[in-house]
C-alpha cells in the first residue's frame, strides 16, 4: 500500500496559588549573573529550575471562586480575578497587563471579560493567531531550508533572503489573520474570493498590490484558479509539494490534518506486504482494488484530485518572477491519471467547491474548536475532551463562526483559571503555560523595548529575528516548531530554553537600563521610571523595585516584603563591587527578566 503521505495602590496581590521557585541567595544571584564581576564565581549558581512542572489536560469545570480558593468537592484551586487577567492577556497579546487594568479587576473581577474584549482588538493579537494556526498548517519554513530558498532578483532583487522568504512563508497566516481579527465569519479561511500580499509576494506571484510595501492588502489571483481562502495560496501546496507518483496524496492529508483534524496516517490498517511499492502500476492498481489500501484512498485520493493543477516539487532557486506554480491539469498532462474529484462521498469540481465543502463540513468548525482549546492551553490536539470540543463548536455556530468569540469564551472559562489541584488527580499538580517565543518576543519588546536581532548585512540579509528564526535564530530552543523538522511545539522548560533566556534577558537588561538611564523623562521610560543614574537611597530603590515586581510579574509586592527584600540585596551587592548604579541596574534587572515567573503565567 502506498503511504508516502507526507514527503516533505491596592492591597498586595501576591500570587499565592501558584509556588515559586525558591530563589538562592542575592550573594549568588550576583555571581552567576553577573560575569566579570568575580572571577571565582560558581557556575550555575542561579540556575536551579528543579521547581519547574508540567501543564494541566483539561478540566476544571464549574464556577469557581473569586479569591481562588478551591470550591467544595471541585480540587481544583483556582487563579484569582488578577492573576486570571494576566495568564489571559499573555496568552491573547504575549504582555503583562497594566496597573490600571489589575486595579481594575482588584475592585470589580466582573471588569475583567470587558478588558479582554480589548485584548482581543489588540494588533498583538494577530501574532497569536499566525502562531496558532501555524501549529496546524506547518508553513512558517526557514528562509535556507527546502522547499523555502527563494533567491532575492528581478522585481524582488532588493529585498533580502531572510525577508522574501518570511512573506512567502506567513502569507497564508496573514490571510488567516485578516479573517480573525476583523471578525469575519471563521470559514473565510477557505472560502475567501482575496488573498493577502504585501509587496514581496505581489511580486513574486504577479498579482496586484495597493500598498506602503510593508503592509498586507487584499488582491486577487490573476489566473484561473478560483478563490479559495488559503486553499489559492501557492505557498502552501510547495511547502506541502508533491512528487508525480505521490498524485498529491501528502497535499490532501496535509489539508485533512490542518482543517479537519482528520489524519489518514493516524488510522489503523492492515498492510498488504505482497505489493510490490516500486512498481508505480501495481500500486496504482492496489490502491483501487486492494481492500486493505482502498479503505484509505478511496477518500484520500479523490480529495487530492483537487489540486491537480498545482506543480509538483520544485526548487524556488531556479524560478524566475513573476512565477506561477498554478499550472491547469499540471499532473494530467505528465501522465498520472487522477480519480475525480470527490470530499469523502462527494463529487466536486474545482478548489471553490472544495472550500465550501470543508466549510460546511461539522468536522472543520469542531477541529477549529478543538486547535484554539489545544493552543491556549497547551495540549495537544487529540487530548481535547469530546464534550469540550462539542460545547465550543456549538458556541462557535452560535457566534456565525466568529473566531474571537470562541477564543473569549475559552480563556474566560474556569477550566483556563486552574491553578493546580490539591491531591493528585486528573490534572497535573500545576496549570502554569509557557510562554511560547513569539509571546516572549512581545514580553520582552513591551518591557524593554528590546528585539533579539542578528545583523548579517555583510552577508547581504536584513537582520533577523532570531527569536522568530530556527535556522540562525532560537525559536527551535525556546520550544518552538521549524515547521519541517520540528512541528510539535514543547511546553516545558529545557536547558536550551534556558540558556536563550538568559542570554535575552542579559541583552534586554544592558539595553534598557543604557535606553532609560539616558531618558531625562522619567515619565516616558520603560522601567527605571523612578530613579536617576545616581540614585542610591534605599527607600528609592525600593519602590522602584516594587515598580519593577508590578511590572514584568504583575504582582503588587511591599517594598519591606520578602520579594523586594532579595532584589535589594543584589542591588546593593552588585553597587558595592562595581561602584556604578548602571551596572548594579544591570545585574538585577538580568536577574528579574531571567526568574522563571517571565517565563510562566
Amino acid at each position: 500500500m502506498a503511504r508516502d503521505l507526507d514527503n516533505g495602590q491596592a492591597e498586595p496581590m501576591t500570587l499565592t496559588t501558584r509556588p515559586r521557585v525558591t530563589a538562592p541567595s542575592a550573594l549568588a544571584l550576583l555571581l552567576a549573573l553577573a560575569p566579570g564581576c568575580r572571577d571565582d564565581a560558581e557556575p550555575g549558581a542561579a540556575d536551579d529550575t528543579s521547581g519547574d512542572v508540567g501543564e494541566p489536560t483539561a478540566g476544571g469545570s464549574g464556577t469557581a471562586s473569586d479569591d481562588g480558593e478551591p470550591m467544595e468537592g471541585d480540587g481544583a484551586v483556582y487563579l484569582t480575578p488578577t492573576e486570571h487577567l494576566n495568564r489571559a492577556s499573555m496568552a491573547l497579546r504575549g504582555v503583562r497587563p497594566t496597573a490600571n487594568e489589575l486595579q481594575q479587576v482588584t475592585d470589580d473581577p466582573d471588569a475583567l471579560p470587558g478588558i479582554v474584549d480589548g485584548y482581543l482588538d489588540d494588533p498583538r493579537f494577530g501574532a497569536i493567531v499566525r502562531d496558532l494556526h501555524n501549529d496546524a498548517l506547518l508553513v512558517l519554513v526557514d528562509f535556507a531550508v527546502f522547499p523555502a530558498g527563494f533567491l532575492p532578483k528581478g522585481p524582488v532583487a532588493d529585498v533580502d533572503a531572510y525577508a522574501l522568504n518570511r512573506s512567502i512563508a506567513e502569507a497564508p497566516l496573514r490571510l488567516i489573520e485578516h479573517v480573525v481579527v476583523n471578525d469575519l465569519p471563521y470559514s473565510e479561511i477557505v472560502t475567501a474570493d482575496y488573498t493577502l500580499v504585501d509587496r514581496t509576494t505581489s511580486e513574486v506571484w504577479g498579482v496586484p498590490y495597493d500598498g506602503d510595501g510593508q503592509s498586507w492588502e487584499t488582491s486577487a489571483w490573476q489566473d484561473e484558479r478560483e478563490h479559495a481562502g488559503i486553499l489559492s495560496d501557492p505557498w502552501l501546496f510547495q511547502r506541502h509539494n508533491s512528487t508525480l507518483n505521490n498524485a498529491n496524496r501528502g497535499r490532501a492529508n496535509a489539508i485533512s490534518r490542518g482543517l479537519l483534524c482528520y489524519d489518514f496516517l493516524a488510522r489503523d490498517i492492515e498492510v498488504d506486504a505482497s505489493v510490490n511499492l516500486a512498481d508505480p502500476d501495481a500500486v496504482a492498481d492496489a490502491v483501487v482494488d486492494n481492500a486493505a489500501c482502498a479503505s484509505c484512498h478511496q477518500a484520500l485520493d479523490p480529495l487530492a484530485s483537487f489540486f491537480g493543477d498545482w506543480s509538483p516539487v520544485y526548487v524556488p532557486a531556479e524560478v524566475e518572477y513573476p512565477f506561477d506554480s498554478y499550472l491547469p491539469d499540471v499532473f494530467a498532462q505528465s501522465g498520472v491519471t487522477l480519480r475525480d474529484p470527490g470530499y469523502f462521498g462527494q463529487a466536486g469540481e474545482g478548489l471553490a467547491q472544495l472550500g465550501q465543502f470543508i466549510a460546511d463540513d461539522p468536522r472543520f468548525s469542531r477541529c477549529t474548536a478543538q486547535r484554539f482549546y489545544a493552543y491556549f492551553h497547551q495540549i495537544d490536539v487529540e487530548d481535547v475532551p469530546l464534550e469540550v470540543a462539542a460545547q465550543l463548536q456549538s458556541e462557535l455556530a452560535q457566534s456565525g463562526m466568529n473566531a474571537k468569540a470562541l477564543v473569549r469564551a475559552i480563556v474566560l472559562d474556569d477550566a483556563f483559571r486552574v491553578s493546580h489541584v490539591e491531591e493528585e488527580g486528573e490534572l497535573d499538580p500545576v496549570g502554569v503555560k509557557k510562554a511560547r517565543p513569539p509571546q516572549l518576543a512581545l514580553l520582552f519588546e513591551d518591557l524593554t523595548g528590546f528585539t533579539w536581532r542578528t545583523d548579517l548585512t555583510e552577508f547581504d540579509l536584513s537582520p533577523i529575528d532570531l527569536m522568530a528564526d530556527g535556522f540562525l535564530g532560537y525559536n527551535v530552543l525556546l520550544g518552538g516548531v521549524d515547521s519541517i523538522f520540528v512541528t510539535r511545539p514543547s511546553h516545558t522548560y529545557s536547558a536550551t530554553a534556558s540558556l536563550v533566556l538568559r542570554n535575552l534577558a542579559r541583552e534586554a537588561a544592558n539595553h534598557v537600563v543604557d535606553t532609560d538611564l539616558a531618558n531625562a523623562d522619567l515619565g516616558s521610560r520603560r522601567l527605571l521610571t523612578l530613579v536617576t543614574a545616581s540614585d542610591t537611597d534605599e527607600a528609592v530603590i525600593r519602590e522602584q523595585l516594587a515598580a519593577l515586581h508590578l511590572r514584568l510579574f504583575a504582582r503588587i509586592e511591599a517594598p519591606d516584603g520578602e520579594a523586594i527584600n532579595e532584589s535589594y540585596a543584589l542591588f546593593r551587592g552588585a553597587l558595592d563591587h562595581a561602584g556604578q548604579v548602571p551596572r548594579a541596574w544591570k545585574v538585577t534587572l538580568t536577574a528579574l527578566l531571567q526568574d522563571v515567573d517571565i517565563a510562566y503565567y
